[in-house]
């Protein structure tokens, strides 16, 4: 697909919860680093950037920091190369706007108690929903400058958020998701909107990796998208994931790790029964776990880069 000769890019990536500890200085065991680094326009620090995931794993309470960090780099590159329309007149959402957390409504119920009715008042807090007068109006198109984001987990979420901030300046041309979640309590990314293309890798639930927490931004109001399943990890979607017990932290992930072929087990009558342990994949694939989860997540970076080429972005 063919883009405008004379247009300008704006790429911004943000990668998964605790990259700054675990993501490499050459970023090669991250898919976001890469994915800012291959693009060919620009520089680091002036057309695209580059953000670390938020380190506190728990509840990510750094992802609205980093997702202000990342709406003042794009709106700032915007002003300055195109310096004939002001700041004051471009006025993306704030954090208020998509930050439930920051926002309050009371909702009037009537309860019932032993027989008894009363009024009860709650907070709801949701943030703003994307309309059409937000998109009526929007001052630059894909013509004059295309906004690329990516994120990986923790910044898939906040990636799908800064698209929504952006609906009254610009619409996003392209967002690639690798295995977005939520986690996160305030803000809400199950709908991806104001964009126009979305490639999103989600890990195979046969792996078996984080069963404890499911994938955010999949639901699409875009004008194209894709989603495929692969089979790795979580952090392999994202370019790293462990192969090694030794290397497995207190809270890691195991599902990349070869077990050994049997385990013992109680039979529950005090016996000691010899059981297959080899696993399922490894049975259907005729390959060891950690292969199939290395060429999993080079085939899910392969398949978020394709889809890029294919709508004229420059990445390699």
């Amino acid at each position: 697909m063919g883009t405008p000769a004379n247009v300008k890019y704006i790429v911004v990536g943000i990668d998964g919860t605790g990259s700054s500890s675990w993501r490499h200085a050459d970023g090669s065991n991250s898919h976001i680093y890469q994915f800012v680094r291959d693009f060919h326009y620009g520089a680091r620090g002036i057309d695209k950037q580059f953000f670390d995931g938020p380190s506190d794993s728990v509840w990510g309470r750094e992802s609205e920091a980093i997702l202000q960090k990342a709406l003042d780099f794009i709106m700032h590159r915007l002003t300055t190369l195109f310096p004939q329309i002001k700041n004051g007149n471009i006025h993306p959402l704030d954090m208020f706007d998509v930050n439930s957390c920051m926002q309050s409504s009371q909702q009037t119920s009537f309860q019932t108690m032993d027989g008894y009715s009363y009024l009860s008042t709650s907070n709801m807090r949701l943030p703003v929903q994307v309309n059409a007068q937000m998109l009526a109006h929007q001052p630059f198109t894909p013509n004059q400058v295309q906004i690329v984001l990516a994120g990986h987990s923790r910044g898939g979420l906040v990636a799908t958020n800064l698209a929504r901030m952006l609906s009254p300046v610009i619409k996003v041309y392209f967002l690639a998701l690798y295995d977005a979640v939520d986690r996160q309590p305030c803000l809400d990314g199950a709908v991806v909107e104001n964009v126009k293309y979305v490639f999103h890798a989600r890990r195979h639930p046969d792996v078996g990796s984080r069963g404890m927490f499911s994938n955010t931004s999949t639901q699409y109001k875009s004008d194209y998208h894709e989603e495929r399943f692969f089979y790795t990890s979580h952090g392999g979607i994202g370019g790293s994931y462990v192969t090694s017990r030794a290397e497995l932290s207190t809270f890691g992930d195991d599902s990349c790790i070869i077990q050994p072929d049997t385990r013992t087990i109680s039979d529950g009558m005090g016996n000691v029964v010899t059981v297959d342990n080899i696993n399922p994949l490894t049975k259907r694939f005729h390959k060891p776990i950690d292969q199939i989860c290395s060429e999993g997540s080079d085939e899910a970076d392969k398949f978020i880069r394709e889809g890029a080429r294919r709508f004229g972005l420059p990445i390699s």
